[in-house]
């Protein structure tokens, strides 16, 4: 290795300790800010209380409405149960919806959302503020539907019906909740005041993907996905202790996690005003518990004055439920935003239907989703195989320009435009178009974040092992590892077979560049190592995979006959049917490069009355043009 790739690699290793070492010294300081944190949290907790009671200053008329009236509602797909609703008389909602079959990573539970809220998914909540923390009574109860009524300080009787959605698409994530209002005051209330909570989807452990979880909504045709910035605050801005948006045609709101979500979707209204807000709590990440942000929103009701005696009755369709594309997308129009794909939606989409279609092979057993993953890298890199096929003949036949393309950087050094038409001149001569082993590749890339975003967001793998992993959706962590200054390292073997493959397949693909670029260039593993080392198994799986495979095909393409580098004859190249084919680019350029020189030569040649310097592209050769003998002067007799 030369001097600067060495000072490279010796900058990388010091800057990883220097880091590791700065968060080993934070820790006391860390410590230290969250038990300042917890007491704030105490503080705000006695002002969230005093709160409550400013908003429900009426004690309910009943007696017995003060003890909790409990109610379940089971969602099937089938005979398979796949949600539990349990609902409260406190506020008169969803307490918690548990999932028996998503267990949790850590114990021997099920996934509940809404866990980490004091207050049930559809409380009331004025001003943006006030949760409604009254006690309501039940009404009436059955297999299907749920009803709960109570009467606020306002002067509002509050009805709220709570029914499961029947259709089979939702497989039972689905409910509809209808609000009804009576004004039994004798003044006049708006209720634009009032809205419905949507709960909490907080992280189901602390080393989950924080870029997936945060509070989102869509109207007029845009969906805006959200987290903590707005309560953080930055160098320009405050931190705000509720963000409110006014929508102009809303359409669905609410809170995820990277696997779950509960949102809202109003029906036959257009909502006033919808609302988020957020802080940080303790997830548990092992041994330890890390702080990460927990969000929560409401959707407000739209601008309706209710005379004394006058009623009203809004519905809303409530999902709780996995983030799983066919069901979201069953749910309703533009739901499928949700996945939260970004720019690479459409390739992402396509990649999670087909490996939904290839699991479907395997008729659910245990290890299918991690070979589908498999599979499906698999068909990938057989559909790509040309575009790859094109892209390394290319760089080969780049990599035998090289010698002459050495010669003229020499020979140019100190004229680079003049390099430029001699190097697009010599593309042109021998056929090479330099943009043939990139714009392959770059076809590629498209394909790679789909998938990426797609297993990120695939609730599919949770739980779900593969050879020696537990569970695709985390860390295939083994063991930990004890290290000087580094502490307990996690050892997980997929991330650490994806970098070394990754430097196998680079020392198998033809190297193009300059010494120090190629240096660089193989100093990617090792960064690819580091940013995706604590992701999800299943990324590692797919790109270890795709690693072997790009691997067995360049070693299949090195037994096939080296592309030959021969000078284009200088005939016009026809099609299939004999008529002239059109010029790429590079041809049309080279073209007008050569016509420029041409005519700064001319030029050139008129000032001094030479010829100027002429480079012929066969390596080792140069030579200069004729100059013209001198003439001995003629004397006068």
């Amino acid at each position: 290795m030369d001097r600067k790739a060495w000072i490279i690699l010796i900058l990388c290793g010091i800057g990883l300790v220097a880091n590791s070492m700065f968060n080993r010294s934070s820790q006391e300081a860390l410590k230290e800010q969250e038990a300042q944190e917890q007491m704030k949290e105490q503080v705000d907790s006695e002002k969230a209380s005093e709160a409550v009671t400013e908003f429900v200053t009426e004690e309910p008329t009943l007696p017995e409405l003060k003890d909790d009236q409990p109610h379940t509602l089971v969602g099937k797909d089938g005979d398979l149960v796949d949600v539990i609703y349990t609902f409260t008389s406190f506020g008169g909602g969803v307490k918690t919806a548990e999932f028996p079959q998503e267990k949790t990573v850590y114990g021997e539970g099920h996934i509940e959302l809404n866990k980490l809220s004091s207050y049930p998914v559809g409380a009331i909540a004025v001003d943006y503020r006030k949760i409604d923390g009254s006690f309501y009574e039940l009404v009436s109860k059955s297999e299907s539907s749920v009803s709960y009524r109570g009467k606020h300080a306002t002067g509002l009787e509050i009805t709220k019906t709570w029914t499961l959605e029947p259709k089979a698409e939702a497989k039972g994530y689905q409910l509809t909740l209808d609000v009804h209002f009576r004004n039994v005051s004798a003044a006049a209330i708006n209720l634009a005041d009032y809205g419905v909570y949507t709960g909490t989807a907080a992280p189901l452990h602390g080393k989950e993907m924080q870029d997936k979880a945060g509070w989102f909504y869509y109207e007029d045709g845009s969906f805006e996905f959200n987290q903590h910035k707005p309560f953080k605050g930055g160098m320009f801005s405050d931190a705000k202790a509720v963000e409110v948006i006014k929508p102009s045609s809303l359409e669905f709101a609410g809170v995820n996690n990277q696997f779950f979500t509960t949102f809202f979707m109003p029906k036959g209204f257009q909502a006033d005003s919808v609302w988020a807000t957020g802080d940080e709590r303790d997830i548990q990440e092992d041994k330890k518990m890390l702080k990460r942000w927990v969000f929560t929103m409401g959707v407000n009701f739209p601008h309706q004055v209710l005379n004394a005696g006058g009623e009203h009755t809004y519905s809303l369709d409530v999902y709780m439920g996995p983030k799983k594309r066919e069901i979201i997308t069953a749910v309703s129009t533009n739901t499928q935003e949700i996945m939260n794909y970004g720019w690479f939606s459409w390739f992402a989409t396509g990649m999670s239907w087909a490996l939904n279609e290839i699991h479907s092979w395997f008729d659910g057993k245990s290890w299918a989703w991690g070979l589908s993953v498999v599979l499906l890298t698999l068909f990938i890199r057989i559909i790509i195989w040309p575009l790859h096929n094109k892209s390394t003949r290319t760089m080969k036949r780049m990599g035998k320009l090289q010698p002459i393309m050495k010669e003229m950087r020499e020979k140019y050094a100190d004229n680079p435009q003049k390099l430029n038409q001699e190097t697009m001149k010599l593309y042109k001569t021998y056929g090479v178009n330099p943009m043939g082993g990139c714009l392959p590749m770059l076809v590629q890339i498209p394909i790679f974040f789909g998938v990426f975003k797609m297993l990120g967001a695939a609730v599919e793998m949770r739980g779900s092992g593969f050879l020696w992993v537990e569970d695709l959706s985390r860390p295939d962590t083994l063991t930990d590892l004890p290290i000087p200054f580094f502490g307990d390292v996690p050892i997980n073997i997929l991330p650490i077979v994806m970098a070394i493959t990754m430097v196998l397949q680079m020392r198998l693909t033809p190297q193009s560049g300059d010494k120090l670029q190629r240096r660089i260039f193989m100093l990617m593993p090792l960064m690819f190592f580091f940013f995706c080392y604590n992701y999800a198994a299943a990324l590692a799986l797919y790109w270890s995979t795709q690693n072997i495979v790009s691997i067995a095909q360049t070693l299949l393409m090195k037994k096939l006959p080296e592309p030959e580098l021969n000078e284009k004859s200088g005939k016009p190249v026809v099609d299939s049917n004999g008529k002239p084919r059109k010029k790429g680019m590079f041809e049309k350029l080279a073209e007008r490069m050569e016509e420029v020189q041409r005519q700064q030569e001319i030029a050139a040649g008129r000032k001094t009355g030479g010829n100027s310097q002429t480079f012929n592209p066969v390596p080792g050769e140069m030579k200069q043009a004729k100059k013209p003998k001198k003439k001995n002067p003629k004397t006068g007799g």
